[in-house]
């Protein structure tokens, strides 16, 4: 059983969280205020900014002149899990208000940027997360923003399209239950999370057996099998998919040695964007 206490290497994406959120304001410069007048009796300092967008670094008290020393300093002393930068960046004016991202990074990510740190502890990780997550809503309660894509650290490009990709083709509910999946990792309910993934990947096959005219078998495994069967399918993929369907069963079934954490629900969720995105448009 893994330890909260193993030392891991976390890639700086997985360190930033983001998000999306539409807030009813008209004018960025009104969000810019209302920002700066929360945080910056807080010791957070307004960065160079480019276009519709608000960056803010936090150096722990008011500082009239930033010192690269400084900053290196505060992020070397600092909990390797505080939040020590935000930024909002306009997206869209909508007719309902500004659509905008919100990115949160922990002073690990500076570390492993700019100093060069490397190892550092799941449990370092996970309170990085948490915080940041928590940091984000509490930000954008100022505006009573309404949470449009949950934050996350998952690649949200990549996620929105295939999304995008399944909805084109009608599978309106797998994209109602993968979106079930992640909100269930922002929410910590692992295991749930996992269960969604599970079932996404099998509407999904339900899916490909009724477009083919392949009459259901007793069970998933042997689906894949039947697609395989009929040319579908080559052997090593039939084995990664079975493979795979299997780990997120044992996971739902808690047969997994170790309980699943939100990494484990993370790359539950990611692989199957993944496998959904080959169902659906590489098989031929």
């Amino acid at each position: 059983m893994m330890e909260l206490s193993t030392k891991i290497e976390p890639s700086l994406e997985s360190i930033t969280v983001r998000g999306k959120y539409i807030i009813p304001e008209t004018d960025f410069k009104v969000v810019e205020k209302k920002v700066l007048d929360t945080l910056g009796p807080w010791g957070w300092i307004q960065r160079p900014k480019i276009g519709e967008s608000i960056s803010l670094m936090d150096f722990g008290e008011v500082k009239p002149e930033i010192k690269e020393g400084d900053w290196l300093k505060y992020i070397k002393d600092v909990r390797a899990g505080a939040v020590v930068s935000i930024s909002i960046t306009t997206v869209e004016h909508l007719n309902t208000g500004i659509l905008v991202e919100v990115d949160c990074r922990p002073a690990m990510w500076f570390r492993i940027a700019q100093l060069h740190e490397t190892n550092f502890t799941e449990n370092q990780v996970q309170e990085a997360l948490f915080e940041c997550k928590g940091f984000v809503k509490q930000v954008m309660s100022i505006f009573k923003g309404k949470e449009i894509e949950p934050v996350s650290v998952y690649p949200i490009i990549q996620r929105t399209e295939i999304k995008s990709r399944l909805l084109n083709l009608g599978l309106k509910v797998i994209v109602e239950i993968l979106d079930r999946a992640e909100r269930h990792i922002v929410q910590n309910n692992f295991i749930e999370s996992l269960k969604s993934s599970r079932t996404a990947f099998e509407k999904m096959i339900d899916w490909e057996m009724e477009k083919r005219g392949l009459g259901k078998t007793s069970s998933y495994k042997n689906d894949l099998e039947r697609l395989k069967s009929k040319g579908y399918l080559d052997a090593e993929t039939t084995k990664l998919l079975q493979s795979y369907y299997g780990c997120l069963s044992d996971a739902v079934h808690e047969k997994a040695v170790t309980p699943p954490g939100i990494f484990e629900a993370q790359m539950g969720y990611g692989t199957t964007l993944i496998m959904l995105d080959y169902f659906a448009n590489k098989l031929p």
